[in-house]
């Protein structure tokens, strides 16, 4: 076959793999908008919490003077799983070049970045279960 014939052509393999890791990311997009969601919404249960307890004990309750800390962690996670979600869209057309071009090129940076964030949001958690509580 001709070189201008092989170019466009794509391996449904490779192609079906790239839409899995795609759908993946989308997927931890999706769970990191739901968890930072829940972590936001975190803050308004402590709200719940303390004002019934500031009723029943007529206390403050000094360990809740870190609510807004979930409020802004929770934004930040949301907003990393929107960030996400929109770089899948541009990793997918990148690959999808790739594959009609017969090059291999592979993008570990993302996965670094996702795994420095999501370590360093649990470190973040742990501290504050550990520390703020």
């Amino acid at each position: 076959m001709k070189e201008s014939n092989l170019k466009g052509k794509v391996d449904p393999k490779d192609l079906m793999a790239v839409e899995r890791a795609v759908i993946n990311l989308i997927g931890l997009s999706i769970s990191l908008i739901v968890l930072g969601f829940i972590v936001e919404k975190f803050e308004l249960f402590l709200h719940i919490v303390a004002a019934e307890l500031q009723h029943k004990t007529h206390v403050k309750i000094p360990q809740l003077r870190h609510i807004s800390f979930y409020n802004y962690l929770g934004i930040a996670i949301t907003v990393a799983g929107v960030l996400l979600a929109l770089y899948t869209y541009q990793y997918y057309t990148a690959w999808i070049r790739h594959l009609e071009n017969h090059e291999m090129v592979t993008d570990k940076n993302i996965y670094f970045i996702l795994s420095i964030f999501i370590a360093i949001v649990g470190i973040i958690l742990i501290a504050s279960m550990v520390f703020i509580s």
